[in-house]
């Protein structure tokens, strides 16, 4: 299965020690989610991923029950030390979602909990606005564009 350079930068940073909030933006259908399934394969530690793009309600609540799924996860390993990767897909799809990832974010931080996320978003202004207002500091953008001609030669030759 041909992975993008796109995957690379996001398994570093998954395998670097937490320091920010790794945030897959761009337009739809270009590839964000089989980045983030592609990479959460390659991982030698536990992860979870939740999509807000399934047909039920989502709202705040929803990501604290996700978050503590990912938590649980990361728990269940044992010392300190270890670690555990936590996706959040289509997250622009929840109401209020960036106050709610900034506070459990900054709720692991002082606890000290070694639980790298990730946040998937397709649309760039809700993306921006909630990013730029409530997590400002604690994220990095990877850009996700289509696919570069050198790609699709190397994919599909």
């Amino acid at each position: 299965m041909f992975s993008r350079p796109i995957s690379t930068i996001l398994l570093d940073r998954l395998n670097e020690k937490r320091r920010f909030i790794q945030a897959l933006i761009g337009p739809r259908q270009t590839g964000k989610t089989t980045i983030a399934r592609q990479v959460l394969a390659q991982l030698s530690f536990p992860s979870h991923y939740a999509s807000a793009d399934e047909p039920v309600l989502r709202d705040r609540v929803w990501i604290e029950q996700q978050w503590e799924i990912a938590r649980t996860k990361l728990l269940s390993m044992g010392p300190k030390g270890q670690k555990a990767v936590f996706v959040l897909d289509e997250i622009q799809k929840v109401p209020g979602w960036s106050e709610t990832v900034k506070r459990l974010w900054d709720e692991d931080s002082a606890e000290s909990r070694q639980l790298h996320v990730v946040i998937l978003g397709s649309s760039q202004l809700l993306m921006q606005q909630g990013l730029t207002e409530s997590l400002a500091g604690r994220f990095e953008i990877i850009p996700v564009t289509h696919w570069s001609f050198p790609e699709m030669r190397e994919a599909f030759g």
